[in-house]
């Protein structure tokens, strides 16, 4: 994107930078011949006549006394290009013969705080088209099929290609520069991966959209990265779906993430899960009222015992180890369940109902 137009800091900004270098008094005009920057504030949103005309007419201009051009001093006013047009011009006070030598510095200084503007601008512009197609992906609230489409091509990225999301949650009660410490390394994760479609969204989550081959090396990259902020970050990803399916995607990333969130893993992969998939998917009313149904019976004992007893895959040797117990008196605690449930944990079928249940108070609590 190529500037047309210079803002009154930018050109303070740059007559302060050559000041710095030359030590002369510096100004920088506009296309209307007016001063927007000066080393002489007094000078400030005044006409100058000759850097004025040096603009119109592409040329170095040379003031060789302070009465021949309006508004002007002695000293040599370059005209500053991008691409072949004049957008300002930058002038040099003092005796022209002495001021001279330092017209090529200038200009070049000049030009490079201009190209880095300009590059800001392509860094801004990107990241507003990189928003506005995640953001329509993902909400599905796409206006203008083509649009997405040629902005996607622009960046090289083909839209018969399958996309997965990635949502990354900083947890709260963090201070900013702690934030700022983990949205670094979540960037390190995409940019290491070749993503460059992720967005920000405030104030703690981080969006990117990851193809089929990104989706796969992701695995093997956000560990190394995140692993030390167990604590402190949660993620979920979802499945590989078509360009404008994004929005299912990003809709069981979501659901990865609360998984993520209650277990206090990094990140979950929504294909990772079976029945932690149907239980958050269940209505809260029908949760409530099968935790009720099938243990009702059961003391805070009961429910402890059976959680380590499922943590342990039924294991009596480990499940009695963890408790500090006998394995005859682990039996008759499951017996006892039984007689009070109705339910055996220790046959395949009814012990299932009890995991189910167990599983839904945990998702409950955590």
């Amino acid at each position: 994107m190529a500037i047309n137009k210079i803002s009154k800091n930018l050109a303070q900004e740059i007559v302060n930078a050559v000041k710095e270098v030359v030590d002369k008094d510096i100004n920088f005009i506009d296309k209307n011949g007016v001063i927007i920057g000066s080393t002489d504030k007094n000078r400030l949103n005044t006409f100058h006549q000759a850097g004025y005309k040096a603009v119109k007419t592409l040329s170095n201009i040379t003031v060789e006394d302070n009465s021949e051009y309006e508004g002007s001093k002695k000293g040599i006013n370059y005209p500053i290009k991008i691409n072949k047009d004049a957008i300002g011009a930058i002038g040099i006070t003092g005796e022209p013969s002495e001021v001279s030598k330092y017209g090529f510095l200038v200009t070049k200084i000049t030009e490079i705080f201009i190209k880095e503007q300009e590059l800001n601008y392509k860094y801004e512009a990107d990241k507003q088209r990189i928003n506005y197609v995640v953001k329509s992906l993902i909400y599905d609230s796409i206006e203008d099929k083509n649009e997405i489409e040629s902005i996607l091509e622009q960046f090289g990225i083909g839209v018969n290609q399958k996309f997965a999301v990635v949502l990354m949650k900083i947890k709260k009660n963090h201070n900013d520069r702690e934030v700022e410490i983990i949205e670094e390394d979540i960037s390190k994760v995409f940019d290491s991966i070749g993503n460059i479609f992720k967005i920000y969204v405030y104030p703690n989550e981080c969006i990117a959209l990851v193809n089929e081959q990104k989706y796969e090396k992701l695995k093997l990259v956000y560990m190394d990265i995140l692993n030390k902020y167990k604590d402190k970050l949660n993620g979920g990803v979802g499945r590989l779906k078509d360009l404008y399916d994004t929005h299912k995607s990003y809709q069981e990333a979501r659901i990865a993430l609360q998984y993520s969130k209650k277990n206090n893993k990094i990140l979950t992969y929504i294909d990772d899960l079976d029945l932690e998939l149907i239980l958050e998917n269940l209505d809260m009313e029908i949760k409530n009222q099968y935790i009720e149904k099938v243990l009702k019976n059961l003391d805070d004992e009961d429910i402890n015992l059976l959680e380590i007893y499922y943590k342990n895959d039924m294991s009596l040797k480990a499940t009695s180890e963890e408790l500090y117990i006998h394995k005859n008196t682990l039996q008759y605690r499951l017996e006892r369940i039984y007689q009070r449930s109705g339910l055996n944990p220790r046959y395949f079928k009814e012990s299932v109902v009890l995991y189910i249940a167990i599983a839904i108070r945990l998702s409950k609590f955590n």
